[in-house]
């Protein structure tokens, strides 16, 4: 029996070196009777395009290594401006898997802030 661990296997359509973000957004226990039906979170990579989000699921998006600037945000329903925009900047390996956690404060004009949850740094090849 060999010492070495076993590399996971790759997710279909990942190359081993790219660069992954998860990110998940939370509202907090105190005003989510009010976020939760009344909003929607959202992502915005580098300042360019937004990526809606679903409170408590995780979703994932393909980075190049780099620095990127995270922001997240909520929305009122029908109303088209960012309410509260949090930012993270992050420097991402190639290969390294990053988790973003976002949530806001107890008051519903706190930004919905994006915090660093873990990073995985990237699996050797065998």
């Amino acid at each position: 029996m060999s010492g070495a661990a076993s590399a996971p296997p790759t997710e279909p359509g990942r190359s081993a070196s790219a660069a992954h973000l998860r990110t998940q957004a939370r509202a907090h226990w105190v005003n989510a009777i009010v976020l939760l039906p009344c909003t929607r979170p959202f992502l915005r990579l580098d300042g360019a395009q937004e990526h809606p989000l679903a409170w408590g699921r995780t979703a994932s998006f393909p980075l190049a290594a780099g620095t990127h600037l995270v922001e997240t945000f909520v929305r009122y329903r029908g109303t088209p401006w960012p309410t509260g925009t949090g930012r993270l900047h992050l420097d991402v390996g190639g290969g390294e898997d990053v988790d973003v956690l976002a949530r806001n404060g107890p008051l519903n004009h706190q930004p919905l802030q994006p915090r660093l949850a873990s990073r995985r740094p990237p699996v050797p090849p065998s």
